[in-house]
C-alpha cells in the first residue's frame, strides 16, 4: 500500500508541475488552451474554468498533457472569433512557441531547486570530504580519497557518480588518496575491462570499497570552562596539523582527539594560522570539544539547491549520452514499476528521503523531455527552430509520421522498462 501511495503522489507531483509549466507560460501569452490532463485515457473526474479551459483527471496517471487549439484540429478552431485565432499556438511568434515548449522540464528542474534547498535546511552542510576503507588492501584503516582518474572527489555522491561515469571503460581505474594513519599519499590501481556495474549495488561496491560522507576538520563547539577553551580554542576553529599529522577530516580529527597525551595544533581562524597546545589529561578528563557539521542557513540552502539541480542535470544528461552511445547499458533504466517501488521504500524511510527521490525524477523527467524526439518538448522545440529557419511549416505527413515513430519507440521503451523493472523486482 505504501508503494502504491507513494508512487501516486510523486507521479501528480512531477506530471502536474511539468504540464503547469506549458499551462502557465502559454497563460501568460494570452494562448488559447483546450485542456490540461493528468493522466491519459478516458477522464475520472472533469471540470471547466472561466476562460472554457477544461482540467481532467484520467485514468492512466504515468503522463499528463495540455492540449492547445490547432488549426488542423478543424472542429474546435471554427469556434473561435478571428482576434482569438491570433492567440492560436501555431499562429504565435516562434519564440512564443519555445518558450511554452521548453517550460516543462524548465519547470521540473525549478522545482528539483526549490525541494533540494527546502531539504537544506533540515540537513547538514554538504559533506566536502570523502572517507573510504579499500577492502581489498586494508580493511581497516580509513583513507581520504582525494581523486579518480585525476577527478577531484568530495563527497559519496560525487564517488558513486564520477565511478559510473567510467562506464565502459577498458584500462586502469586510479584511486589517489591520502592514508590518515601514516599522513601519506599515496595511489591504488585497478585494472578494468569494458567497466559495468551491477543495478544490485552502489558502483563502489564493485571495487569493494565502504565509502562514507565526511567533514574538513571544523570544531564545531567548545563547551564553556573546558580545557580547551582555557588553552585558546575557539568555535569554528580548523585544525590543520596535530602533532604533525597533517589532518584532512572530521572523522581523523576525532580518532587523533581520543588520546589523552599532550597535543600541539597548527589552527587556521579567519584566514590566519596560530599555533596552539592541548595539555596531557586524565582517564576521567576531556577537552571540552564537540565536533558536528554545520547546519545550513537560508543561503547556504540556496547554494545547496543549485549545486544539487546543477549536478544532477548534468550527469542526468551524461547518463543518457552515455546509454545513447552504448556506455551505459540499458538495462540500468527504470520504468514506472521500479519508479513506484523506489518511491514507496523512500516514503517509508520518511519525508526526506521521498523529497529527494521527487527532485531527482522531476531532473530526469525534465532532462528525458528535452530528447529530440517528435513527440517529446525537445522534438516540438527542434521543429519550431526548423521551420523559423527555413521560412515555412514543415509538412504535416512528415510530421505525422516522424511523431508516430517516436510514439512508437517511446511505447517500446516503456514495454522494456517496465519488464526491467519486473525482472528486478520477481
Amino acid at each position: 500500500m505504501t508503494t502504491i501511495f507513494g508512487a501516486i503522489i510523486l507521479f501528480l507531483i512531477l506530471v502536474t508541475f511539468h504540464e503547469y509549466g506549458h499551462y502557465s507560460v502559454a497563460r501568460f501569452f494570452k494562448i488559447k488552451i483546450l485542456k490540461f490532463s493528468i493522466g491519459f485515457g478516458p477522464d475520472i473526474f472533469t471540470w471547466k474554468n472561466k476562460d472554457n479551459v477544461r482540467f481532467s483527471l484520467s485514468s492512466i496517471p504515468f503522463g499528463g498533457y495540455v492540449a492547445f487549439h490547432d488549426p488542423h484540429d478543424v472542429e474546435n478552431y471554427k469556434k473561435l472569433s478571428e482576434s482569438e485565432k491570433k492567440y492560436v499556438l501555431a499562429n504565435r511568434p516562434a519564440p512564443e512557441k519555445m518558450l511554452v515548449t521548453l517550460a516543462g522540464p524548465i519547470f521540473n528542474f525549478i522545482l528539483s531547486f526549490v525541494i533540494f534547498s527546502f531539504v537544506a535546511l533540515f540537513i547538514p552542510k554538504q559533506p566536502d570530504v570523502l572517507t573510504a576503507k579499500f577492502n581489498k588492501i586494508d580493511g581497516e584503516q580509513n583513507f581520504k580519497v582525494i581523486s579518480v582518474n585525476e577527478r577531484p572527489i568530495k563527497n559519496v555522491q560525487d564517488f558513486e557518480i564520477s565511478l559510473l561515469n567510467l562506464s565502459g571503460l577498458t584500462g586502469n581505474v586510479v584511486f589517489n588518496v591520502y592514508d590518515y594513519s601514516s599522513g601519506s599519499y599515496k595511489t591504488f590501481q585497478e585494472e578494468v575491462k569494458d567497466l559495468a556495474f551491477s543495478d544490485e549495488q552502489a558502483p563502489s561496491a564493485h571495487f569493494s570499497i565502504e565509502a562514507f560522507n565526511d567533514y574538513s576538520p571544523i570544531i564545531g563547539s567548545i563547551a564553556q570552562g573546558s580545557i580547551a577553551e582555557e588553552y585558546g580554542l575557539k568555535d569554528g576553529d580548523k585544525i590543520n596539523v596535530l602533532n604533525n599529522l597533517e589532518v584532512l577530516s572530521l572523522s581523523q580529527l576525532n580518532n587523533l582527539l581520543q588520546s589523552k597525551k599532550q597535543k600541539s595544533l597548527q589552527i587556521e581562524r579567519d584566514g590566519e594560522i596560530l599555533f596552539l597546545s592541548l595539555p596531557s589529561i586524565g582517564q576521567d578528563e576531556f577537552y571540552g570539544i564537540t565536533l558536528s557539521p554545520e547546519s545550513n542557513n537560508f543561503i547556504d540552502s540556496l547554494i545547496y539547491g543549485w549545486d544539487q539541480t546543477l549536478f544532477w542535470i548534468v550527469n542526468t544528461f551524461k547518463f543518457l549520452g552515455k546509454m545513447i552511445t552504448g556506455n551505459l547499458g540499458v538495462e540500468n533504466l527504470s520504468g514506472p514499476v521500479g519508479i513506484a517501488k523506489v518511491a514507496g521504500d523512500s516514503l517509508s524511510s520518511g519525508l526526506i528521503p521521498f523529497l529527494l527521490l521527487t527532485a531527482i525524477l522531476s531532473i530526469s523527467l525534465g532532462a528525458f523531455n528535452l530528447l529530440p524526439l517528435p513527440m517529446l518538448d525537445g522534438g516540438q522545440f527542434l521543429f519550431i527552430l526548423f521551420e523559423e529557419v527555413i521560412g515555412t511549416p514543415i509538412n504535416m505527413k512528415l510530421k505525422v509520421a516522424l511523431f508516430n515513430l517516436s510514439y512508437m519507440f517511446i511505447l517500446a521503451l516503456f514495454i522494456f522498462v517496465v519488464y526491467n523493472d519486473l525482472m528486478r523486482i520477481f
